[in-house]
């Protein structure tokens, strides 16, 4: 029997055998160690495991702060409480009632009124004349550079010109007059 023969036959029974066996099966490695659930099952348990959460809720205070917070409130009273109050006045009563100008009055409580404006409206982000939010950015100006330069005559003039311009202008330094590069001045008899 030739090689050619030998393959063609090997293939053949390869062949035989993948068309008569059911296909391969593959199997879990790990069996499932519970049922499946259904959707609404497992909504349930994942709401169950949020709220059994453990220690305190988000923005819950411990009990020494809530108790220091309650006791200075009863014997001081409520801090935002007192600045409502103050924010009542006019510039002319608390003027009176500080002893100080009706200007100063005015810009005391204009801040106060600001910062008590945060309990009842959001921060508002910046907006340009069509009321589109405007996003921070910065600007750096190298002087010389990205300004234009203005000529003698009040035109503007390319950069190139004024960068010779700028270096024509420089001055040139001067050597100092009272000392000599001579041969003589650093001889020993000076």
């Amino acid at each position: 029997m030739a090689k050619k023969d030998q393959k063609a036959a090997i293939v053949g029974v390869i062949a035989a055998a993948a068309a008569a066996a059911p296909a391969a099966e593959q199997l879990d490695l790990m069996p499932a160690m519970r049922p499946s659930l259904t959707d609404s099952q497992v909504e349930r348990v994942e709401a169950a495991i949020k709220a059994d959460r453990r220690g305190r809720p988000p923005g819950a205070q411990n009990k020494a702060t809530r108790e220091m917070l309650e006791f200075v409130r009863k014997l001081c009273g409520d801090p935002l409480e007192r600045r409502f109050r103050y924010a009542m006045h006019t510039p002319e009563t608390l003027a009176i009632e500080l002893g100080c100008s009706k200007l100063e009055a005015f810009d005391r409580l204009d801040r106060m009124w600001s910062e008590l404006a945060r309990y009842f409206y959001a921060q508002m982000a910046q907006v340009d004349g069509l009321g589109n939010a405007v996003t921070p950015r910065l600007t750096m100006v190298f002087p010389g550079q990205s300004a234009p330069a203005i000529g003698p005559d009040g035109s503007v003039r390319a950069p190139w010109l004024y960068i010779e311009q700028t270096q024509e202008n420089q001055p040139l330094a001067e050597p100092a007059l009272d000392v000599s590069h001579s041969d003589v001045s650093h001889g020993e008899d000076k």
